[in-house]
């Protein structure tokens, strides 16, 4: 996408993680309605949640206006903050509760971001899988 390396948003190309215009083609041959562009905000590990929000906090209040030029002038469908957490349920754990603070929360609503925390068992990459 030219846009990411040219004028105020070059500053957010370091971050990229995956892009696509809406002229290109995904693997099933169909042409895309939307931009599409994941900005890899955190290298904090999936158990370190404090972490993650604390890089997302750094990021949005240094980017803001590069984000809101971005999605001014873009086309956006949804956009949200994704958080992956390892899970603590196990063995007498019964219950896990992450909570966000209130200054992540009012700066992903000036960019009309939602939050999304997706939660993983810890050996969930680990696991064989049996191919039928």
């Amino acid at each position: 996408m030219k846009l990411i390396h040219s004028g105020r948003l070059k500053k957010l190309h370091k971050f990229l993680y995956i892009v696509f215009t809406k002229r290109e083609r995904n693997e099933e041959l169909k042409v895309h309605k939307v931009f599409k562009i994941s900005l890899d905000i955190s290298e904090k590990d999936w158990d370190d949640v404090e972490g993650q929000v604390q890089d997302a906090i750094i990021f949005l209040k240094k980017y803001q206006m590069e984000l809101q030029t971005l999605f001014k002038t873009h086309k956006v469908s949804n956009a949200y903050l994704d958080f992956p957490i390892y899970s603590r349920l196990q063995g007498d754990i019964a219950n896990q509760n992450d909570q966000l603070p209130s200054e992540l929360i009012l700066l992903a609503a000036k960019l009309s971001l939602g939050i999304e925390m997706a939660i993983y068992s810890k050996d969930a990459f680990n696991r064989d899988v049996e191919v039928e």
